[in-house]
């Protein structure tokens, strides 16, 4: 099987503006807060298209996270970068060529697009071949640039574009003011009298030539240099005439497949240099390994541990994992104690998985999940008049018609406009409906007789700190959920217990 895309084995379809439309737990996971931060790195790119769909199987997340090893070598990625930073100069050259109405400046800035282009090309391919490589990716590319650079149209590309190049680097004229004239003359004066000035008077200047700009390159043209052009296409008529018949000759000279490698690494690119922003502040990330188990180890939350990370506050790290028969984790706790930050680590770091891409943990093994269904609490709408519970249940719905064995669900406190008891038996029917569909997930909740009523369900409770039972520790850790525990740290800390009252009301 011949490159087609750096993204997997096959060519992603195309995928209309319109219809990249954000995933509907984004919101709800702080998936859109991280994502626009990791495309903040590459504003030039649209990236949605890449970080709104996930791959389409286990193989293709294999294989993105293949080339992102490759990736983070330091040399082959500033060779793949610079790759792209080319073949975005070519692209504005091309720009430039369609915006100027003069002809000969937009035959010459084609010229100087396929000249970076050729560049560009050839220096990539220079430098994977003295790349020990391992991923599809790269030594698919590496085998389909070598077909192509050594294939007789890129030769005779190459061979024309600098023969024409040279031919206009050895164009030489002079311009002569006399009074109320301009003349122009093939000949030139060969000492360069700006440049012994500036020596002469140590001005320090980055121009080669300061004394005139060149025609070719400007985006509009003045007069003068219109006038200079028409007279230069008389006096090196042959020149000219190679550019005309160049231009007519390559109408399109990118390639499509390379087109479509430049926007494609900077999916990469942009997550490596978001991967080392955050691994300065001491985070890290690791590559999951997707097999049956299930077992995350120091997970945290992107979103959160950016915000901490600016205020100079720690993130709590927890640890995930189901066992044998186990589908859901009932977590219950005190409120503000890190259980809906957990939930959203968690869905953080499947998606993640699921987009070829390193996690936001220190150890991950999972299966490969078909989607992820989420359901946070939301206010009550305002403008449709329906009530909060109304609204709970018909998104409830909605994830219940497209929930299979190989879903992950998040679900966090709902049900909260209800009486407790309505709560329970709410909680316990949609618990149930998951569960006999095999899938896994999260149910966060203050609804703790929740946590035993079947042994497939899994009891975590949000600790407080061992040292001072009035303080959230943050960790979120296997334990029966008696209701009773966080009450007893309340009346402990705000002097409410029985006696406590009595005294007072004495008082």
């Amino acid at each position: 099987m011949g490159f087609e895309s750096i993204l997997g084995e096959k060519k992603p379809k195309k995928i209309r503006p319109d219809d990249i439309i954000m995933p509907s737990f984004f919101v709800d996971l702080n998936l859109d807060q991280i994502t626009q931060d990791i495309m903040e790195e590459q504003k030039l790119y649209d990236l949605r298209r890449f970080y709104y769909f996930k791959a389409e199987d286990q193989d293709e997340i294999n294989y993105r996270m293949d080339v992102l090893r490759e990736l983070e070598k330091e040399h082959l990625r500033k060779s793949v970068e610079n790759f792209a930073l080319g073949m975005r100069n070519a692209r504005e050259y091309l720009g430039y060529s369609m915006k100027t109405d003069h002809l000969v400046q937009k035959q010459k800035w084609k010229l100087d697009a396929m000249e970076t282009y050729l560049s560009s090309v050839t220096r990539l391919y220079e430098a994977l071949m003295k790349e020990t490589l391992s991923s599809r990716g790269f030594l698919l590319l590496r085998e389909w640039l070598t077909g192509y650079v050594s294939g007789q149209d890129y030769s005779n590309m190459k061979d024309d574009c600098s023969q024409l190049m040279d031919q206009f680097k050895q164009l030489r004229y002079s311009v002569r003011i006399e009074r109320d004239k301009v003349i122009i003359e093939q000949e030139y004066q060969e000492e360069d009298y700006c440049r012994e000035l500036l020596e002469t008077f140590q001005v320090k200047s980055d121009m080669e030539h300061v004394y005139m700009q060149n025609p070719f390159g400007t985006n509009e043209l003045s007069a003068l240099e219109t006038q200079i052009l028409d007279v230069l296409q008389k006096l090196y008529g042959e020149v000219f005439q190679n550019l005309k018949n160049f231009d007519q000759k390559y109408s399109n000279f990118l390639s499509e497949v390379l087109n479509d490698l430049e926007h494609e690494v900077w999916f990469y690119l942009a997550f490596l240099s978001y991967r080392t922003k955050m691994e300065q502040d001491h985070y890290h990330f690791c590559y999951p390994i997707l097999t049956k188990e299930f077992h995350i180890k120091e997970a945290y939350d992107l979103a959160l541990a950016k915000k901490n990370a600016m205020a100079q506050k720690p993130v709590i790290y927890n640890d995930c994992y189901y066992q044998e028969e186990e589908r859901f984790l009932v977590i219950t706790g005190p409120n503000q104690g890190g259980k809906t930050t957990y939930a959203r680590a968690l869905g953080q770091i499947l998606y993640f998985a699921s987009l070829g891409l390193l996690v936001p943990a220190r150890e991950a093994r999972f299966p490969v999940f078909d989607i992820i269904l989420t359901h946070f609490a939301v206010e009550e709408s305002i403008n449709n008049g329906a009530g909060k519970l109304k609204e709970e249940l018909v998104r409830l719905k909605q994830m219940m018609s497209k929930v299979t064995e190989r879903s992950f669900v998040i679900i966090n406190e709902i049900f909260t406009s209800a009486a407790s008891y309505d709560s329970f038996i709410m909680g316990k029917r949609v618990l149930d409906f998951f569960m006999d569909r095999r899938c896994l997930g999260v149910y966060v909740t203050h609804i703790y007789e929740l946590t035993n009523q079947d042994t497939r369900i899994v009891s975590m409770v949000a600790a407080l700190r061992e040292d001072n039972s009035n303080v959230r520790s943050f960790r979120i850790v296997r334990k029966p959920a008696d209701g009773i525990s966080y009450a007893d740290t309340i009346v402990s800390k705000y002097q409410l217990s029985y006696q406590q009252v009595k005294e007072r009301l004495i008082k």
